[in-house]
């Protein structure tokens, strides 16, 4: 099975970038040479999409590797 993301409504692209930001933002966070605490990189980001993405760190900090 395949997706084409660009078929996505230009709202849905943008939630999953903001999603592959929380994920990097977070395994930024758990790496020891870099150690910086993902909510730094929410002012990336404005209104519904910042609380999206505060949304999602706290997602990705539940994933247990």
């Amino acid at each position: 099975m395949t997706f084409n993301l660009c078929t996505l409504p230009k709202e849905e692209q943008e939630k999953v970038e903001v999603e592959k930001a929380a994920a990097y933002a977070v395994w930024k966070e758990r790496n020891p040479e870099i150690k910086v605490p993902a909510e730094s990189e929410a002012g990336n980001y404005k209104g519904e999409m910042q609380a999206y993405f505060l949304q999602q760190v706290e997602r990705y900090r539940k994933v247990r590797v």
